[in-house]
C-alpha cells in the first residue's frame, strides 16, 4: 500500500475567489451554501481554494482539476476521496436549524452524483 500524500501549504491570497472547482464538483445550487474563504499554495506550487459550507461550518479544500483535500495541523493538506470530504461536510446538515429539506436533498444528491458514472 503506497504511502497517502500529505503536503504543506500555506493561505497566499483572500481576495480574489475562484468557485469553478467547487462548481464543477457540486454544482451551482449546492455551491450557494458555501463562502469561498481563501487559496492556498502547496509546496509542489499547485493551488486550493478553500471553501467554507455555511451551516455546518466545515471546510473542503479543491484543487482547480478537482483534487480534494482535507487540513491537517501544521499546515498540512491530505488528499482524500471528494466523496468523504463531502459526506463530512454534509452529515450534520439534517439536523440544523433553518437548513431546509431542499438544501439537504440538493447536497445528498451532489455526493450521489459522484458514485454515478456520468455515461451511464
Amino acid at each position: 500500500m503506497g504511502r497517502a500524500r500529505v503536503y504543506r501549504g500555506q493561505s497566499c491570497q483572500g481576495d480574489k475567489p475562484d468557485w469553478e472547482p467547487l462548481v464543477n464538483a457540486v454544482g451551482e445550487r449546492v455551491t450557494a451554501d458555501f463562502m469561498w474563504m481563501f487559496e492556498v499554495e502547496l509546496t509542489t506550487g499547485d493551488r486550493l481554494q478553500a471553501y467554507k459550507h455555511v451551516d455546518t461550518r466545515r471546510y473542503v479544500h479543491l484543487a482547480h482539476d478537482g483534487t480534494a483535500y482535507t487540513y491537517e495541523p501544521e499546515d498540512r493538506y491530505r488528499v482524500v476521496p471528494l466523496g468523504d470530504v463531502l459526506v463530512a461536510v454534509f452529515a450534520p446538515l439534517a439536523g440544523l436549524a433553518g437548513v431546509t429539506e431542499e438544501q439537504v436533498r440538493a447536497s445528498w444528491e451532489a455526493v450521489e452524483r459522484l458514485r454515478t458514472p456520468s455515461d451511464v
